[in-house]
C-alpha cells in the first residue's frame, strides 16, 4: 500500500443519531514521513471506547474535546514500527497508542510532557495484535485497576457487574471468578446473559430488559452487594446503591446510559446508603495507572496463557468498518470488546 488512507469527519452527529460511515469521509494521503525523535506506525487494530461519541459532537463535552471537521477520526490502535528516529522506539517494536482511524501514524516518543500519557510499547506481543487493545489492551487495564485497586475483592464476596457483556465488564467478571468471588452480571436480553454463564463463567445473571432488578439483587445478593462495578450509571446504579452491603464499594467506571443525556438526568436517590452502610463510591481514570500497565499486563498475559482469562473481541473487519463497530457499543447487538482487524 502506498498511500494512507483515513477516516475523517465530515459533519457532527445530532443527537440521538447512531454512528454511521455517512459521518466520515474516506480520503487517500501520502504516508507520512517521522521527523527527528518521532517513528512511524502501521496500524493493525483499532480499540473502541463509548466516549468516542463525544468526539463527534462538535461542542466541548465534560471531559473530551471534539474533533475538528475534516480531522481523522481519534482512537487508540495497535501497530508495528516500520520507520523509527527515536533511539528508544526501534523498527519491529510493537506500539499501543492514539493511531487515529487511519493506516500510519507518526508518533512522537516524547511522552513526558503530557498530561495523559497513553503511548504504549507492547514489551511481550501476543498474537493476533489486536489482544493488546483487547483483554490485554487499555480495556482490561480498566477492569485490572478498577476492580482490583478501587474495588478490591476479597474471596467470597459478591460483585456485580453493570454492562457485563461489554469489552470493560466480561473482563471484570473474569478477574472477580479468578480472586474467588462470587459473580453476577448483569445484560440486556437472554442470548447475553446466556453467554455471561456459558462462556465467561459468571454465577448468576440479571437480564434488565425483562427482570425485575431490584427483586434479583435481593435473591442473588441476600447480604448486600460487596463490589459494584458500574459501566452504566442511571437506575441500575441507583438500585445497586439501594442493596449495598455494609462497607460495600461502587466502582465507577462508565455511565453509557446517561452520558449524553441533555440536560444530565436527576443522580441517584439511594446515595444515602454510602452513609447508612458506611459504603464507598469511587471513580477511576486508567491512564492514572499508565506506569503500571507493564505489571498489570503481565499478569494478564499469564492469565490469558493459563486459560483463566478468556478472549472476548468482538471482531470486525476493515478499516472501512469502524463506524458500525463504534455504534455496535451503543446498540447493543453483540458482546465482547470492539475492535476493528486490517
Amino acid at each position: 500500500m502506498t498511500l494512507n488512507r483515513q477516516l475523517c469527519l465530515s459533519r457532527n452527529i445530532r443527537q440521538g443519531e447512531a454512528v454511521t460511515s455517512e459521518l466520515f469521509e474516506m480520503k487517500e494521503t501520502p504516508i507520512p514521513e517521522p521527523g527527528e525523535g518521532e517513528f512511524l506506525v502501521k496500524t493493525s487494530a483499532l480499540g473502541f471506547s463509548p466516549a468516542q461519541r463525544a468526539y463527534l459532537m462538535g461542542e466541548e463535552s465534560r471531559f473530551h474535546e471534539p474533533i475538528e471537521i475534516g480531522d481523522v477520526m481519534r482512537g487508540r490502535g495497535v501497530g508495528e514500527i516500520l520507520v523509527s528516529k527515536n533511539k528508544d522506539y526501534k523498527v519491529g517494536d510493537v506500539v499501543a497508542c492514539s493511531t487515529g482511524w487511519q493506516d500510519y501514524s507518526v508518533q512522537s516518543g516524547d511522552i513526558g510532557e503530557l498530561l495523559v500519557k497513553t503511548l504504549q510499547k507492547v514489551d511481550n506481543p501476543q498474537q493476533p495484535q489486536y489482544l493488546h487493545l483487547g483483554i490485554l489492551g487499555s480495556s482490561a487495564f480498566s477492569a485490572y485497576f478498577g476492580l482490583l485497586d478501587i474495588g478490591k475483592p476479597q474471596k467470597g464476596e459478591t460483585v456485580v457487574v453493570s454492562s457485563a457483556a461489554g469489552g470493560v465488564g466480561s473482563i471484570v467478571c473474569q478477574i472477580a471468578k479468578i480472586k474467588g468471588c462470587k459473580v453476577v452480571g448483569i445484560a440486556g436480553g437472554k442470548d447475553k446473559c446466556q453467554w455471561l454463564k456459558e462462556f465467561v463463567g459468571v454465577d448468576e445473571t440479571i437480564d434488565y430488559k425483562n427482570d425485575d432488578i431490584d427483586a434479583k439483587f435481593k435473591q442473588y445478593c441476600p447480604t448486600g452487594i460487596d463490589v459494584y462495578f458500574d459501566n452504566v450509571g442511571g437506575d441500575i446504579l441507583d438500585l445497586a446503591l439501594k442493596n449495598i452491603a455494609l462497607k460495600g464499594r461502587a466502582v465507577i467506571c462508565g455511565m453509557i446510559s446517561t452520558e449524553y443525556q441533555e440536560p444530565p438526568l436527576p443522580g441517584p436517590r439511594y446515595y444515602y446508603n454510602v452513609i447508612y452502610k458506611r459504603a464507598r463510591m469511587e471513580g477511576f481514570f486508567v491512564w492514572d495507572y499508565f506506569n503500571q500497565f507493564p505489571a498489570a499486563e503481565k499478569e494478564l498475559i499469564d492469565w490469558y496463557k493459563s486459560g483463566q482469562l478468556k478472549p472476548t473481541e468482538d471482531v470486525f473487519k476493515g478499516l472501512e468498518s469502524a463506524p458500525d463497530a463504534l455504534q455496535s457499543m451503543f446498540d447493543g447487538r453483540s458482546c465482547g470488546i470492539k475492535i476493528v482487524d486490517f
